[in-house]
């Protein structure tokens, strides 16, 4: 059984309606029981510049951390058509919210860009991720929501939203911080590598001058120490990518013997 299915199945119960036992249900009892955990909302669209798409920001709210989303209508078919998949022939998959049309009768006479066809779609999205979530509230047991959900692009975000964000990831089960003398070990960027003062500390949003303490996580991004130290305290995961800032004592031996 898929852990879509796990999850659903959870949440609706068995044929006696009652909640099923074990596996999902003891992870997500965690979790608040009168609603969704995360909350996603459809802030606005734009289009891109050629207008050959459109682009819907959302905000997912997951506790005190929230973080922005970019998606393109299709990359929301992409999500339903995996869900779906997920779910196989099990009649529960009726319950799935429905996708708002592709196209209506106002984007035939109007066209696919016209203004207050986006609006109405925009509005159906905000049901249809209210009325998802509702549907499947524990998302970091649905890979295909999870992945849609927490690919993160954090290049616009401050510091103090990173390491919320860190802390909402973090429960989910993802890298735990480190020790501090771990971190310290991290190797600093060569002296004589090239630093470009457009080049900055995504943490802090700093220029990286070739003064500055610059440490290179195994992924090879970079960051201000005293700004890695502190994230890395808590989340051991590069802020960019996602991998690990500091490898287990194993993955160290065996890359060095490589």
């Amino acid at each position: 059984m898929s852990r879509c299915t796990n999850c659903c199945w959870w949440r609706r119960g068995d044929a006696d309606g009652r909640p099923l036992s074990g596996g999902v249900a003891q992870e997500a009892g965690d979790g608040d029981e009168d609603g969704p955990e995360y909350c996603v909302r459809v802030e606005g669209f734009e289009t891109g510049r050629r207008g050959r798409h459109v682009v819907y920001s959302l905000t997912v709210v997951r506790g005190s951390a929230r973080w922005p989303l970019r998606r393109r209508f299709r990359q929301v078919v992409a999500l339903h058509t995996a869900l779906l998949q997920g779910l196989g022939r099990s009649a529960m998959r009726e319950g799935l919210p429905r996708l708002p049309p592709r196209v209506t009768p106002r984007s035939l006479c109007c066209g696919q860009q016209d203004e207050r066809f986006l609006a109405a779609r925009a509005a159906r999205l905000q049901r249809y991720f209210e009325e998802l979530l509702r549907f499947i509230p524990f998302v970091d047991q649905c890979e295909a929501l999870n992945e849609f959900l927490c690919s993160i692009d954090v290049s616009h975000m401050g510091y103090d939203a990173l390491l919320d964000l860190g802390q909402a990831i973090g429960r989910a089960g993802g890298p735990r911080g480190v020790a501090p003398d771990a971190i310290a070990s991290l190797p600093r960027r060569r002296a004589e590598a090239s630093c470009s003062s457009e080049v900055r500390c995504v943490i802090c949003q700093d220029a990286m001058d070739a003064a500055d303490d610059i440490r290179v996580l195994p992924c090879g991004h970079e960051y201000h120490y005293k700004c890695i130290a502190q994230w890395i305290s808590q989340s051991n995961s590069c802020c960019v990518c996602q991998g690990l800032a500091v490898l287990p004592p194993a993955a160290e031996e065996s890359d060095g013997e490589k």
